[in-house]
């Protein structure tokens, strides 16, 4: 695990999900082509949503996979990696790390320190998807290998926070475990930045693999945002 873990210090860690449920990629065999042709361009390793999109990319890259399975369900605030099953299709698809949503609220499974020692049983290192300092350190009182802010401006303790959140970043890695930098990265900048403030990697996943919204990110910062309408 901790060798994973080496691998991706200081590299740029490429998500390749369909974050619009419309979206014509969302089929595993497209999002394994773009995170491929990511890896052409350099990325250290990949963050992919189900067991078969990581079962595909494994057959095809030898890069650390970062597994996640997202299970929205109503009444939850949790949806991202829940339940022991999720862990357990993730490292049978050959997932190197298992990425668990470790937010305040309410959960469809068990605890996060349940979740964590199931990866660990399995082999995985277990990243904790945060929004918080404080549920950092309850993830890595859980046993949590890696941190990452994932979750900044998407629950109610971290709306309207800065993304990527550096200053978070900065107390993150004075907990002593390495933090990930996840979550707005849209430039070189951001990216330059995170690493200065200490991140051991960078996940940027938008602005590279989801064309939808790149080109709403061009329209809207070209003032021309209602091009996108229809």
């Amino acid at each position: 695990m901790q060798a994973t873990i080496a691998r991706l210090r200081h590299r740029l860690i490429v998500s390749a999900q369909a974050m619009d449920p419309r979206s014509p990629l969302k089929r595993p065999e497209t999002l394994v082509l773009l995170a491929l042709a990511a890896e052409l361009g350099g990325a250290g390793g990949f963050r992919v949503d189900g067991a078969e999109v990581v079962r595909l990319l494994r057959a095809e890259t030898a890069l650390p996979i970062i597994g996640i399975v997202k299970d929205r369900r109503e009444g939850f605030d949790n949806y991202i990696t829940t339940t022991i099953p999720d862990i357990t299709a993730l490292a049978e698809a050959g997932a190197d790390i298992v990425a668990i949503q470790a937010t305040a609220g309410s959960r469809p499974g068990p605890a996060v320190a349940e979740l964590i020692g199931e990866a660990h049983r399995l082999g995985l290192a277990a990243m904790a998807d945060i929004a918080t300092l404080a549920e950092a350190e309850a993830a890595i009182a859980a046993g949590a290998d890696l941190v990452a802010t994932t979750m900044v401006g998407f629950t109610p303790a971290s709306k309207g926070m800065a993304r990527p959140p550096l200053e978070l970043t900065r107390q993150l890695v004075a907990l002593g475990v390495p933090a990930i930098v996840e979550g707005g990265v849209w430039t070189p900048e951001h990216v330059r930045a995170s690493l200065a403030a200490g991140a051991h990697a960078v996940v940027s996943g938008s602005a590279i693999t989801a064309p939808d919204l790149i080109v709403r990110h061009m329209l809207e910062g070209a003032g021309l945002a209602g091009s996108a309408e229809g």
